[in-house]
Order: C-alpha cells, then sequence, then structure tokens
C-alpha cells in the first residue's frame, strides 16, 4: 500500500494567466480516506488527475510512496481510477468488463478468474456477471466500474465524483457501500466530490480547495466545528453559516446594519473572556442555522439577543428552517418541529455566547477560542 505526497505541485494550463494548482503541499497516508472537495475550477479533479498521471505537472512533485511519479506512466503508477461516467464497455458483460483489464496485463486466467469473482462477491455483482451494461441499474453500473478498480489490486484508488449520476436515494446506499469497501480494503482512497455530505460522511480527512489552495485539511468534525476562514464556514454545512459583520464596541460587541437598516445592535459581553487574541475593530461574526435558539427561555444559557421577524418557513419533517430578517441581515435557524411560528411573528433569537464564531476582517481567518 501508498502514501501520497505532494510538494510544491502547481499544474498552469497553456493560456492560462491563473495556475488552476497553486503550489499545493499535502500528505495524505497509507490506508487514509481523503475527500478533495470544493466548488467548481477550484482544482480538485485536476490534481486527483496529476496523480493518476492523466494530467502533467507543471512544477513540484507528487510521490506514490516512496516514488516520484512526476514522469511516469498511468500504467506504471498502480492506481486505480473510478470515473463519473462508470466508461464501462457496452458490447462487453460484467465478466468481460472486470476481467479486461487483467487481460492486457497478461494475468493468468486463474487469477483473473478468483480476482473476478472475489470482486464480484464484494460487490453483490455474482448474479449479474452475464449481463450486459445496459441490462444494469445505475448502482449496479457503478459497482461495475468499482469492480474493474478492485480487480487490479492497486496500492491507491481514486474516485472523480462516482456518484454525480446517481439519484439522491442511490447516492447514500453508494456512499455507505464505498466506505465499507474502504474498511475492507484497507487500501488508500482518493475521492473527488462537489458534495459536503459526501465530504462529511465518507472522509477520514478532508482537503478543503478554493481556487487552486488549499483552506483547510483535517478531519471533518474540526472542519465544521472551527473553520479556518469564512469560505470553509460557508461551505461546510446545510443550510450555510450566517455570517454577519461586526464592531468592536464600549460594551463588547455591536451587530452593523444591513440591507435597508441604519441601526446598530449591541451586544454586552467580555469577548476576551472566550476568544484568545487577535480581535480587530471590525470583523465577522458567524453562526450555523442550528445553535441558533428561537424565544428561548432557559436561562442557564448565556445568550446574544437580536429581535428578528419569520419571514419563511421550511418543515422538513425531522427539523424546520426558518428565514429570519434580523436589522436587515438574513438569518437561517434550523430548529425543532415543535418549535411554533408563523410567517411575518416577530420573534427574539438567541444566539449562545459559546457557539458563535468571530473571523478578521482583513483576512477572513478565524479568531481562535479559548476552549480550542
Amino acid at each position: 500500500m501508498a502514501s501520497i505526497n505532494f510538494s510544491k505541485v502547481v499544474k498552469t494550463y497553456e493560456g492560462a494567466k491563473e495556475s488552476t494548482v497553486k503550489g499545493i503541499d499535502l500528505h495524505i497516508e497509507d490506508k487514509e480516506f481523503v475527500v478533495l472537495v470544493g466548488p467548481s475550477g477550484c482544482g480538485k479533479s485536476t490534481s486527483l488527475r496529476m496523480v493518476a498521471g492523466l494530467e502533467d505537472i507543471t512544477s513540484g512533485d507528487i510521490r506514490i510512496g516512496d516514488v516520484v511519479v512526476n514522469n511516469l506512466p498511468p500504467k506504471d503508477r498502480d492506481i486505480a481510477m473510478v470515473f463519473q461516467n462508470y466508461a464501462l464497455y457496452p458490447h462487453m458483460n460484467v465478466r468481460e468488463n472486470l476481467s479486461f483489464g487483467l487481460k492486457l496485463r497478461k494475468i493468468p486466467e486463474s487469477e483473473i478468474s478468483s480476482r473476478v469473482n472475489e470482486a464480484a462477491q464484494i460487490l453483490g455483482l455474482t448474479d449479474y456477471l452475464d449481463r450486459l451494461p445496459k441490462q444494469l441499474s445505475g448502482g449496479q453500473r457503478q459497482r461495475v466500474a468499482l469492480g474493474r478498480a478492485i480487480v487490479r489490486e492497486p496500492k491507491v484508488f481514486l474516485m472523480d465524483e462516482p456518484l454525480s449520476n446517481l439519484d439522491a436515494k442511490l447516492r447514500v446506499q453508494m456512499r455507505a457501500e464505498i466506505k465499507k469497501l474502504h474498511q475492507r480494503l484497507r487500501t488508500t482512497f482518493v475521492y473527488v466530490t462537489h458534495d459536503q455530505v459526501e465530504a462529511m460522511t465518507m472522509a477520514d480527512r478532508i482537503v478543503l480547495l478554493h481556487e487552486g489552495i488549499i483552506q483547510q485539511y483535517d478531519v471533518p468534525a474540526v472542519i465544521y466545528d472551527r473553520p479556518a476562514n469564512v469560505f470553509v464556514a460557508t461551505f461546510i454545512g446545510s443550510p450555510p453559516m450566517n455570517i454577519a459583520k461586526v464592531k468592536r464596541s464600549d460594551k463588547g460587541m455591536a451587530l452593523q446594519p444591513g440591507k435597508n437598516s441604519d441601526r446598530t445592535h449591541d451586544w454586552q459581553i467580555a469577548l476576551g473572556d472566550h476568544f484568545a487574541d487577535g480581535f480587530e475593530d471590525d470583523m465577522f461574526m458567524g453562526i450555523r442555522p442550528e445553535h441558533i435558539l428561537i424565544n428561548n427561555t432557559d436561562k442557564s444559557i448565556q445568550t446574544l439577543e437580536l429581535p428578528c421577524k419569520v419571514e419563511l418557513i421550511e418543515p422538513m419533517g425531522a427539523e424546520t428552517y426558518l428565514y429570519l430578517e434580523c436589522n436587515g441581515h438574513s438569518l437561517n435557524a434550523r430548529v425543532e418541529p415543535s418549535v411554533q411560528v408563523e410567517v411575518g411573528q416577530s420573534v427574539t433569537a438567541h444566539i449562545p455566547v459559546n457557539r458563535f464564531h468571530l473571523f478578521k476582517q482583513s483576512d477572513t481567518t478565524r479568531i481562535k477560542r479559548k476552549a480550542d
């Protein structure tokens, strides 16, 4: 098996004004499941394709294990790649699709049969080995694509948005199957997606990219609870974190006027009791929708209060999304269905003092809490 190392890796396409990947340094441990996530154009698929050898590296080095692979052809890198569009041969049945790559490598027939049968058993494809791709469902086709990677017995599995063509229910099922597959094979997995839910549920660690730069690389819980900057905070989480401009004041902190408002809203709070040094006069405040309390009556919870008006209610079954207007700011709250409010109703949003984040306006980085 193998680790993967990026050392100051740059990718610049011919004629481009900016690099797609801008000097990435990244270490992926052996047997780790790492997800590269970010918006379209952030460089995640390009990074994966450079590991696979499908894109040239402009500068820097990529190592798989102890070997620098910059100039190695894909077939010599001991990797297997699963593509978004399955890339199955339509005229071959499942057995032939699984075995085709092994035959090209002149693997003995007995070993090919053994590997194909084992992969089919792992993926639940044994009863479908004689079927053509057109006779399979989307989920079954994706399993065949995974099986074709498994039979290679590679050091590294590379997956480029493999679930994006599946419906929502099937994506949930396949997420679990791929995670179980990793636990069974104990091989290095590198997985690319734009879907934050896939990243949070599947990854041992997440690489969050934006404009070719790594914004944060950590375990899912840390990225969610301690986002490195405003971009990370608003990209991870659904609905996204609420962000508003605040200013230090004599009382502690003041919410700045939002759209069509000229009023500030002062909060009395000793910021130094909760946050480490690094304050600026102008900052961003962030609070996740699920941490906002509506008309809170529990006095044991220290909160910042903000008068709001309910603009929209979205019942989701197990939870309810509230869209609030607060001093010219749009605020999203995710609450229990037992919270009964009506559109147009005036409510008080309570922000627990141990839950909100502060970010510098100068560079949008997060100010650490003393409890971090």
